[in-house]
């Protein structure tokens, strides 16, 4: 650790200096020896006919507006074939303790581009959560660290991955720290208090980062009440914008009820007031609110739950299926709201919006998903998604569909500097939807066979057409040693734009890596 703060970089030393700060909080009681500290590093060399996905010269690299591209790491004249070497050093620190946990990884993405040598640079991953008890059953303190590459806007191209110069990519860092008392009264109630500060920083031109203060308070019924369930719960969130003298603050009052019907259904209803604060497009943001809806188990395996009701944005409806057995999995969302950037990129990485590619040899999977695309705008976000999947002896198969759409409900003119006045109209209205299909295939006990497919497909209420984009890999990977593996794999990615101002940007590519990875 000493190593890494005195010769790191600076994220890397921030991030020392956390998990440092981390650990002096932790109670007495912890046992520090558990905490395990493992290096990796990963090499890969990958040879692709199109590094810039078809960039168009005098497109992105920091042209603001526009194409919404600009403060994205661009290659504007690059040569289209390359040959790009990486060299990822990389450490992973887990703890857990009687009263704490702590899960970080961290990778160093350095980046040689061999014909446009120009390109080359260093990207920075960070993923971190840790909690602490610090007075027992009462204090307790939660923290995340994110940093990571993701695509900028819908109208440029899109990637899952950093080897891939399009201009449309650049390095969000998302930090968040939440301290919070939580209290039991017996069997008559529990009660929480939690504070939140939030952090979105990117060096995007004309995105606005941001600063979110959030108080949640929560009362709600234990278990002596068998039959009637109550709440009261009440959130206010602040969001800042740096740069300009605007906050944006969203606040609900809410009483919730419960009626235990039978043992397996549950009637349910919520009723309060909601007071918003922003400059709206759309009239009143301040109504009274209320659901109504219900919870049923019909067996052990299934929960489902489902209400529907009113906001100051019109009806709104909320739904959830969970169905669990030995071998299979499946779930279905419906969610809606109202919220912020801010809000969303603390979560988003759920649904594919970070880039954790350089995470694979950590278990997670290179998948293009929902694109969290930067805004400074309010809006209102509506939600699906359904994800399925079958785990045999040889054959793990998950398949994936989801959609979203987005509704701004403020003023136009915040994202005059980030897309430029003329796309405007673009983003009065938009839709993503798609799917993902992973196949892993286990061909010994240490080899296996992953094959990926990913459509995502954008909708335009302001223009007549749509931007298609996909992406097909395929890897055999192989474990030579506990510690050290291999893979080699095939990706192509394409691009169609029906849009007739960018229907030039319909580019494929295709791309080889040969990589290992060792864990030291």
């Amino acid at each position: 650790m000493k190593f890494l703060v005195q010769y790191g970089s600076p994220c890397m030393r921030f991030f020392c200096c956390v998990v440092v700060g981390f650990l002096t909080l932790l109670p007495v009681s912890s046992t520090v020896a558990q905490i395990a500290i493992s290096p990796l590093f990963t090499a890969s060399e990958t040879y692709t006919d199109n590094v810039n996905l078809g960039l168009a010269s005098g497109i992105g690299g920091g042209v603001g507006g526009g194409f919404g591209l600009g403060g994205g790491f661009g290659g504007v004249g690059a040569k289209s074939s390359d040959l790009i070497t990486q060299l990822n050093p990389g450490v992973k620190i887990t703890g857990t303790g009687k009263r704490y946990d702590l899960n970080t990884q961290y990778i160093m993405n350095n980046l040689i581009f061999a014909r446009n040598s120009n390109l080359t640079r260093i990207r920075h991953l960070l993923n971190a959560d840790g909690n602490a008890e610090i007075i027992k059953d009462l204090f307790f303190i939660e923290g995340n660290a994110r940093i990571a590459q993701q695509n900028i806007g819908l109208l440029g191209a899109q990637t899952d991955n950093n080897i891939f110069v399009t201009g449309n990519r650049a390095t969000l860092q998302v930090y968040s720290v939440s301290p919070f008392l939580r209290h039991q009264f017996g069997d008559f109630a529990s009660t929480e208090l939690r504070y939140s500060k939030s952090i979105v920083k990117s060096g995007v031109f004309g995105f606005r980062d941001s600063q979110r203060d959030g108080v949640q308070f929560g009362l709600n019924s234990g278990e002596s009440f068998t039959r009637v369930g109550w709440g009261l719960n009440y959130s206010n969130q602040r969001i800042h914008l740096s740069g300009i003298n605007r906050e944006i603050e969203l606040e609900r009052s809410i009483a919730n009820l419960q009626y235990i019907l039978t043992r397996r259904f549950i009637l349910t209803a919520s009723g309060g007031y909601e007071r918003n604060s922003f400059i709206s497009i759309r009239g009143r943001t301040s109504l009274p609110t209320w659901t109504a809806g219900f919870i049923w188990n019909p067996n052990q395996r299934t929960n489902i739950q489902f209400n529907a009701g009113q906001r100051f944005f019109g009806d709104t409806y909320y739904g959830e299926i969970n169905y669990s057995r030995r071998l299979m999995n499946l779930r279905v969302l419906y969610a809606e709201d109202i919220t912020t950037f801010n809000q969303q990129a603390g979560v988003f990485g759920a649904f594919g919006a970070l880039d954790n590619s350089f995470f694979t040899g950590m278990g997670l999977q290179n998948l293009l998903s929902l694109n969290n695309f930067l805004t400074n705008r309010v809006f209102l976000q509506r939600r699906f998604n359904a994800s399925i999947s079958l785990n045999g002896s040889r054959n793990d198969i998950e398949l994936s569909l989801f959609g979203i759409s987005r509704i701004p409900y403020s003023s136009e003119e915040l994202d005059e500097d980030l897309i430029g006045v003329a796309n405007l109209f673009l983003f009065n209205n938009t839709k993503q939807m798609g799917g993902n299909l992973n196949w892993n295939y286990k061909l010994s006990s240490r080899a296996d066979l992953r094959t990926t497919f990913s459509f995502l497909r954008f909708d335009f209420a302001g223009a007549s057409g749509t931007n298609d984009n996909l992406i097909f890999s395929t890897s055999l990977n192989r474990n030579f040693e506990s510690n050290l593996r291999g893979s080699l794999e095939y990706r192509y990615i394409n691009r169609l734009s029906s849009v007739q101002s960018f229907s030039g940007f319909g580019r494929s590519a295709n791309a080889v890596t040969v990589s290992l990875t060792k864990n030291f």
